[in-house]
This record gives structure tokens, C-alpha cells and sequence, in this order.
């Protein structure tokens, strides 16, 4: 009996130790410098709204897989609030970022790109030789994207984009075109190169 005595008295503050240090890690951000930015749980909403994954096979080994997830105006604000909240922004640095965002929409439409292939000798999007080819089809034009693997550490990424895991490889895709023109309209992201190919479809924001 003493025996249990002594291990419930050694267990009983580790558990409290636990359980305090599970509900530290999920208290929900809160920025009390800007208390009126979109919920946390409407940003990952729109997250899983428009994104769409593809998993592409030869036989019975996978070859590539493929989360893209468009970056729309809807998206882009409820995402500015989510970084606000992470970073405690200040007003005025949720001003300036607010600018930069409304600015780079009116000009290009990016996508957030989640890519594995098992040889890493092909996970080069990025670079000036690769063999791969990216493009989106939006209103009956077709724009081409430029890939900027994005050099973070993976927490950073999850916390934008929860689906994205460390066997994946983060990528922005930019195309020359104001995200207004494509975010209406039914597009289709396709992309082709060494292992195969694959197409994503994202639906109008509406």
C-alpha cells in the first residue's frame, strides 16, 4: 500500500504538469492589440475551402502528391488576421502588411503548393533548369507560374497551412495575373514534368 501511496504522490503533479502544458499549447492566439480580426476557425475554413490535392500512382507506387491551395482574396484577409494573431502585429504593422497584401493581389495570383515526389532529385520547382512545368487555366487564358520554395522552418508553415507535412516540400506559385480574374471563374492548375502529371481544380469564390 505504501508502495502505491508513494507512486500516486509522484504521478499525481506529473499529470498536472501534463495536462497544464497540453492546455498551454492549445490556447488559441489572441492579439489584444486588434481584437476585431477574423476567427482563427473561419482562416482554417477557408484553408480546406480552396485547397485541392491530387495523389498520382504508377501501378501501385506513388509518384507525386500535390496540395495546392489557391490563395484568394477571401483567403488572403483571413489570413493577414492569423499572422496578426501569431506575431502580435502592432496596427501599424497590420496596416503595412494589409497595403503589401491588397497590392501584390491586384498584380499576381500565388498558390501555396505542397509537393512530394519520393526521388528528391526531382523536388526542384525552383530552379532555373527544371524540367517541370506549371500552369493555370482560368477565363480561356493560360498563365504560366513561377515557383520560390519557401525557406521556413515547418512550424511556420502548419500554422498557415495545416495539411502540409515535413515529407513535403513548400513552394509558392505565382502567375501573372490579378487573383480578381481567376477567383470568379472555375480554374485549373496543371502540372507536368519528369514523373508524371498531374491537374488541381479550384472552385469560384462564392
Amino acid at each position: 500500500m505504501r508502495k502505491i501511496k508513494s507512486a500516486i504522490f509522484v504521478l499525481a503533479p506529473l499529470s498536472f504538469l501534463a495536462f497544464f502544458i497540453f492546455s498551454a499549447c492549445v490556447t488559441p492566439y489572441q492579439n489584444p492589440s486588434l481584437p476585431s480580426l477574423i476567427p482563427e476557425n473561419q482562416y482554417f475554413s477557408d484553408v480546406d475551402k480552396f485547397t485541392s490535392k491530387q495523389k498520382v500512382y504508377d501501378g501501385f507506387n506513388q509518384t507525386m502528391e500535390v496540395s495546392g491551395t489557391l490563395l484568394t482574396t477571401t483567403l488572403m484577409r483571413s489570413q493577414l488576421d492569423h499572422k496578426a494573431r501569431i506575431y502580435q502585429w502592432s496596427p501599424d504593422q497590420y496596416a503595412s502588411q494589409k497595403t503589401e497584401m491588397e497590392s501584390d493581389l491586384s498584380k499576381q495570383t500565388t498558390v501555396f503548393m505542397s509537393f512530394f515526389v519520393p526521388d528528391r532529385k526531382q523536388d526542384d520547382l525552383h530552379k532555373p533548369k527544371t524540367l517541370w512545368k506549371i500552369y493555370l487555366d482560368a477565363g480561356g487564358r493560360r498563365f504560366e507560374g513561377k515557383a520560390t520554395r519557401q525557406k521556413t522552418i515547418l512550424a511556420d508553415v502548419t500554422s498557415l497551412y495545416p495539411n502540409h507535412t515535413r515529407f513535403s516540400s513548400p513552394y509558392q506559385i505565382r502567375f501573372p495575373a490579378p487573383v480578381t480574374m481567376i477567383e470568379n471563374v472555375e480554374s485549373k492548375l496543371t502540372m507536368t514534368g519528369p514523373v508524371g502529371t498531374t491537374s488541381l481544380i479550384f472552385h469560384p469564390n462564392n
